[in-house]
């Protein structure tokens, strides 16, 4: 049969080339593993700030006192006024300054509201967003708390007092991490980045080296001069060696890691597996072009290279101007991302996901339109043996 020969015909083109599978499976592997080492704490701890206190008095210092004990945050910095704060932020020390102002003390005692000012690096933007969400849950617990027992004291019920002093109570859900664990949320993503980044690269390698090497001939006689036989052959292998990387990692990561896996882990497979395909598939594009082996992994380079800035995941898709939104829509990471975060985190039935899994199998169906075209090359005699 032309197909089985085209596999083992790449498969010993494969196993000759020890280069190839180290930069295919052992590179990505060991890459996602070093993800995994640095997210192991799941969110950032004892990040460095500074405290402006400029009322001293009791409950400003049990308010730095609190601020300390936050795991986000360690208390470095004493400062005397706002410009030393600022210096320190600016200059990466800390990444934060709380400023306590005077009367702080007296103005909760008059059930005032008083001013707690906060500033904080946004530019990074996950620090300075941990940062904030712990501040700000942190002084609303506590002032629901004082305000309460001032109320109390004041001679109202306590039950009264707390009802008072929280008369909105927020309820809040987190969409896109509900962990709130980064080795839980960015480590996948950047799994399916540097995944993306080998699989599309390793298949235009594949691709590519048959025009550089000139037997695009004898690949396709090998196929009976079918090129999508010849093509289907060839990158068989390559989903083999991809299918059995991401089998290693989500064992290592949802079952030694314990990385909640609460969707149908069906849909995930279903979804992994047209990931790798549309990452195959879209490697004839790049070869279509000129026939060139260092311009095909040239162009593929350039398209993977930022997926995981545009994959709509760190930051809205919604927010970025138009030409980021294109470049998202037309890499397979961005669907395979909410899939995967769909399914192991938000646990959404798969009905929702299903929009994505049309645009990735339209995404492997965009490279197999190029066939043609890699054939009418392929014949091209000029096309070989070229750099």
């Amino acid at each position: 049969m032309a197909y089985l020969t085209v596999v083992k015909r790449e498969f010993k083109r494969f196993y000759k080339r020890p280069l190839v599978w180290t930069v295919s499976f052992v590179m990505p592997l060991l890459m996602c593993l070093l993800i995994c080492l640095i997210f192991s704490k799941g969110s950032p701890t004892n990040l460095p700030i500074a405290v402006l206190d400029e009322d001293n008095s009791e409950i400003s210092r049990l308010f730095v006192r609190n601020l300390d004990i936050l795991p986000s945050c360690n208390v470095i910095y004493r400062v005397t006024d706002y410009n030393e704060g600022h210096q320190l932020i600016t200059e990466g020390k800390a990444y934060a300054l709380f400023a306590i102002p005077k009367d702080f003390q007296r103005d909760i005692f008059r059930l005032k509201q008083p001013k707690l000012v906060f500033y904080y690096n946004n530019q990074r933007i996950l620090i300075g967003g941990i940062i904030a969400k712990d501040v700000n849950l942190m002084v609303q617990t506590m002032m629901v708390g004082l305000d309460a027992k001032v109320r109390s004291k004041r001679g109202l019920p306590m039950d009264e007092a707390i009802k008072q002093a929280n008369l909105i109570a927020i309820i809040d859900h987190i969409k896109a991490n509900p962990f709130f664990n980064y080795q839980y949320f960015l480590s996948l993503i950047a799994f399916g980045h540097i995944l993306q980044i080998h699989i599309i690269l390793t298949s235009v390698w594949a691709l590519g080296t048959e025009f550089k090497l000139g037997t695009t001939k004898e690949w396709l006689k090998t196929a009976n001069n079918s090129v999508i036989i010849a093509f289907l052959g060839k990158i068989t292998p390559y989903f083999l060696i991809f299918t059995l990387l991401f089998i290693i990692l989500y064992t290592i990561y949802f079952i030694f890691l314990g990385v909640p896996y609460v969707g149908s882990v069906i849909t995930g497979i279903f979804g992994t597996g047209m990931f790798i395909l549309a990452g195959l598939s879209l490697s004839a594009i790049f070869l279509s072009l000129n026939g060139n082996f260092r311009y095909g992994l040239s162009n593929a380079a350039f398209y993977v290279a930022m997926g995981f800035a545009f994959a709509g995941v760190t930051f809205p898709t919604m927010s970025m101007p138009w030409g980021a939104k294109l470049y998202g829509a037309i890499i397979p990471l961005s669907y395979w991302v909410q899939i995967m975060i769909n399914q192991s985190l938000r646990n959404i039935p798969p009905i929702y996901d299903l929009k994505n899994f049309v645009v990735i199998f339209l995404l492997a169906c965009l490279g197999w339109i190029f066939l043609p075209r890699i054939k009418r090359l392929a014949n091209d005699e000029s096309r070989w043996y070229q750099q």
